[in-house]
């Protein structure tokens, strides 16, 4: 296929991963939202499953001698509606220190209409818009907590230029608004990777930072009542790579590590997803 067709089918399907981001001191499975359009009446279905080792823990100054371990499963399913307009959603199920349940699932609606041609290469621009709510009673609280029990809305803008080679370098930027009283926070992601018809490759740093909320062993203000109110920023480095196994379905090998962060866990991890491509 061309390179052009690659980046709406091939390259959509690589990116429908469910991303593993360690949260505070829990877990969350954020579903990435990217620069590919999968095209009208193309679906695929990845299931992954994701292990990630706390070497520490970010505290507000330095670390804390706090190491769990993490198992996540997770359900992700993407379908272009039309050319420019895509759904996704992602449920994941997450294991840590003892405590296990459905955590927050996911729901964003992608349009990318804007395209133009460049000497070498395409732009393009979209935005998203969606939000996460919390699937089951997991615990909030202790070693065991799985995450914040926290329903969000999260509008965000898409910006990605791809080269004539596959080589492409995209900016997905956004806001969390997260329920009371666990407290807002910027997230982003820049990823730099090429595509071509038998593989795919991408390295990416995300980031998030909170807007202000308490702090794991704060003391006076500080000092939180409950694990809810941590306010969790993080910056971490990741790559996947991506094999087609036929017309049909493909796999994804991915790593991750956080590199700072507070109210996070300073984790590796690594990752392994099987996908499913439906196309019209």
């Amino acid at each position: 296929m061309t390179i052009m067709k690659h980046r709406t089918s091939t390259t959509g399907a690589i990116k429908a991963l469910a991303v593993l981001t360690i949260i505070g001191l829990s877990t969350s499975v954020v579903a990435q939202v990217d620069g590919f359009n999968k095209g009208k009446g193309n679906m695929d279905l990845v299931g992954s499953l994701s292990y990630g080792q706390g070497l520490a823990y970010y505290v507000a100054e330095g670390t804390a001698p706090i190491t769990r371990g993490s198992v996540a499963l997770s359900l992700f399913a993407a379908r272009g509606i039309t050319k420019d307009l895509d759904v996704q959603l992602n449920i994941p199920f997450i294991s840590i220190s003892g405590s296990s349940g459905l955590q927050d699932g996911q729901l964003f609606i992608k349009w990318l209409p804007l395209r133009t041609s460049t000497a070498s290469g395409t732009l393009s621009f979209g935005a998203a818009i969606g939000g996460s709510t919390p699937l089951s009673e997991y615990e909030t609280e202790g070693i065991g907590a799985i995450g914040q029990q926290a329903s969000s809305f999260i509008p965000m803008g898409v910006a990605q230029y791809m080269a004539g080679s596959g080589m492409f370098i995209s900016l997905v930027g956004g806001h969390i608004a997260a329920s009371s009283p666990t407290p807002d926070a910027l997230i982003g992601t820049i990823r730099l990777g090429k595509a071509s018809n038998d593989s795919y490759w991408e390295a990416y740093v995300q980031g998030q930072e909170a807007f202000g909320g308490k702090d794991y062993l704060g003391v006076g203000d500080q000092a939180p009542s409950t694990f809810k109110e941590l306010g969790v920023s993080f910056i971490k480095v990741g790559g996947k790579y991506y094999k087609p196994a036929g017309e049909r379905f493909g796999w994804v090998v991915e790593s991750s590590y956080t590199l700072a962060g507070r109210n996070v866990d300073q984790t590796i991890m690594v990752a392994g997803s099987f996908i499913m491509h439906f196309r019209k």
